[in-house]
C-alpha cells in the first residue's frame, strides 16, 4: 500500500453492492506515470463531504493493487485516506487536461486496437477519438434487468446496519446508446452504452419534462459537435471483458488557426 496523486477522470452512475451497499466506478490518472487506473470501491454518496471529490480533481490517496480484479489498471482505495486536491478547472486549462489525459499511454488509434490490445495484454481502460456520431438512442431496458436490481436493492436495503442509514438509490429504466465510428481504417462502426454518471443525473433532472429526449440528444450533439476534439473513455466489464462501455467523455475545444498564433 502505498499514497499516490491521482487525477479523477470520470465516474459512473452508481450500482447496488451486497458487499458494499453501493459503488461507483470511477477512472483516473496516476501522476507518477499518467497511467490510467480504475480505484475501487469508492462509495461516492457515501463519502463525508471532505472526502467528496469532482472530475479533473487531483486526490492523494492510499492504494493497491486489487487482488480480486485481474485487470491491471484496477486498484483497491481506501477511502478515510482521500485527501483533496486542486482542480483543473475547465475554461481555463483545458492544455493542462490534455498534457494528463491524452498520454500516449492512454489513447487508442482505433476501437479495434483496444480490443486486440485487450485479447493480447488484457488492458481494460483506453480513450479512442471519436470519428462520427452515426446515432444516438434511448432504450428502455428489459423488464428481467431492473426485475433483478430490484430484487438486490430490496435485499441490501432491508439489512439492517447499527451504524450508516442507506440511501435509496434509483433505478434508471433506461439506457443509453452511443452509435459511432472511430478513425480506424477498418471500422465497420460501434455501438455502446453510456455509463457516465452525468447522462444519469441530466435523464432524472428532465425526464419529467415534454421532449426530455431531445434535452439529452441535445447534450450528445454538444459533446460529439465538429467544434469538438472528442475522446470517448472507454472501459471494459470485470466478468464479460472483451465488452466495452463508454465510461465517460474528454472533449476540449479544436484548436482553430487563431488559436495557433
Amino acid at each position: 500500500m502505498k499514497t499516490s496523486a491521482v487525477l479523477i477522470l470520470v465516474k459512473t452512475y452508481p450500482e447496488y453492492s451486497a458487499k458494499y451497499t453501493e459503488t461507483v466506478c470511477t477512472a483516473g490518472i496516476l501522476a507518477e506515470n499518467k497511467q490510467l487506473i480504475r480505484l475501487y470501491p469508492i462509495r461516492y454518496r457515501y463519502l463525508e463531504g471532505k472526502y467528496q471529490f469532482s472530475k479533473y480533481q487531483w486526490l492523494n490517496v492510499k492504494l493497491s493493487k486489487a487482488a480480486s480484479d485481474s485487470r491491471p489498471e484496477s486498484y483497491n482505495i481506501y477511502e478515510d485516506s482521500i485527501k483533496i486536491g486542486d482542480t483543473i478547472e475547465t475554461k481555463k486549462y483545458w492544455d493542462e487536461r490534455k498534457e494528463w489525459v491524452l498520454d500516449e499511454k492512454n489513447v487508442y488509434s482505433s476501437v479495434e486496437e483496444l480490443y486486440e490490445t485487450q485479447k493480447n495484454s488484457g488492458i481494460s481502460l483506453g480513450l479512442v477519438k471519436l470519428k462520427e456520431l452515426t446515432k444516438f438512442s434511448i432504450e428502455s431496458k428489459p423488464e428481467s434487468d431492473i426485475e433483478q436490481t430490484l430484487k438486490k436493492k430490496n435485499s441490501i436495503m432491508n439489512q439492517l446496519d447499527m451504524f450508516e442509514a442507506k440511501k435509496d438509490l434509483e433505478i434508471l429504466p433506461v439506457k443509453f446508446i452511443l452509435h459511432f465510428r472511430c478513425e480506424g481504417l477498418e471500422c465497420k462502426g460501434h455501438v455502446m452504452s453510456i455509463l457516465d454518471w452525468e447522462f444519469a443525473q441530466l435523464y432524472k433532472n428532465v425526464k419529467n419534462n415534454r421532449g426530455w429526449e431531445n434535452k439529452i440528444e441535445m447534450k450528445v450533439n454538444e459533446i460529439c459537435s465538429p467544434k469538438k476534439e472528442t475522446y470517448l473513455i472507454l472501459g471494459n466489464v470485470a466478468k464479460r471483458q472483451h465488452i466495452f462501455c463508454i465510461l465517460g467523455f474528454f472533449y476540449p475545444p479544436k484548436k482553430t488557426q487563431l488559436d495557433l498564433f
